[in-house]
């Protein structure tokens, strides 16, 4: 019995009608017996006893559609872990928001925790609403890329660099960042992805040392590249490193 939290009630209150309008039994007689998932799902609903070994066979039963009941610290670690991936994400530091949520893998991989709980469902919820959003992005640069003008396929193919990288450790979306990978970045739009790995890697360079590495690439880049709007975009990064460099 300790996986259950038992509650009476009394058939003539106020909390009674409530609760039938939420879960309604078969049958009207009395003792009524209920099993309520944690989400609210009535697994049994029935009025009249249970004797002999009908009452723990069900509740065995009840307990094989529950899904995993959480201890207090790992209800509390998913809640903590959901508040920290919304704050990272909405001020878009998404590998952050990423790596919060992937401490709770050992209750389970998030999206896919096998639980009840509103903890669980809570993380579950998210990490499901940002995949989508991940692949509704990925279809827009697929149709992007494949269009015939050069600035959208370098646009497309800079924006899932950048996807890859914020969310490239969600297991979720680790299939369809791959399927992207290999129908867009290879054959035809080979040099294309080869030179905006470069134009994103010098975008990002932080440092002293890696802004002089990223300026002496984008200056190759330049001088070779026949993609017109891959020269343009690494020529306006690379005075923006330059005039940086110059002001440090």
């Amino acid at each position: 019995m300790a996986q259950f939290v038992p509650i009476k009630l009394d058939v003539s209150s106020p909390e009674y009608a409530q609760w039938r309008r939420d879960h309604t039994p078969d049958g009207n007689g009395i003792p009524q017996l209920f099993i309520v998932r944690a989400d609210g799902e009535t697994l049994y609903g029935r009025s009249g006893s249970l004797r002999g070994p009908d009452l723990p066979n069900m509740l065995i039963a009840a307990l094989q559609n529950s899904g995993r009941i959480l201890s207090a610290r790992e209800a509390q670690s998913l809640s903590e872990a959901a508040d920290k991936f919304t704050q990272e994400k909405e001020k878009g530091n998404f590998e952050s928001a990423i790596k919060a949520i992937s401490r709770v893998r050992k209750i389970g991989e998030p999206g896919q925790i096998p639980s009840y709980s509103e903890p669980a469902l809570r993380v579950n919820r998210l990490v499901i609403e940002t995949t989508e959003e991940v692949r509704n992005q990925l279809k827009e640069l697929a149709s992007q890329i494949e269009s015939d003008q050069a600035d959208a396929k370098l646009k497309a193919m800079l924006g899932y660099l950048k996807l890859r990288q914020n969310f490239g450790a969600l297991k979720m979306v680790k299939s369809d960042l791959a399927a992207f990978q290999k129908k867009y970045t290879a054959k035809d739009n080979k040099q294309l992805a080869r030179e905006a790995k470069i134009i994103v890697s010098a975008d990002q360079a932080n440092t002293k040392s890696k802004k002089t590495r990223a300026i002496e690439a984008l200056t190759e880049l330049i001088n070779e590249t026949e993609i017109e709007p891959v020269r343009k975009e690494a020529e306006k990064i690379l005075a923006g490193l330059k005039q940086n460099l110059d002001a440090g």
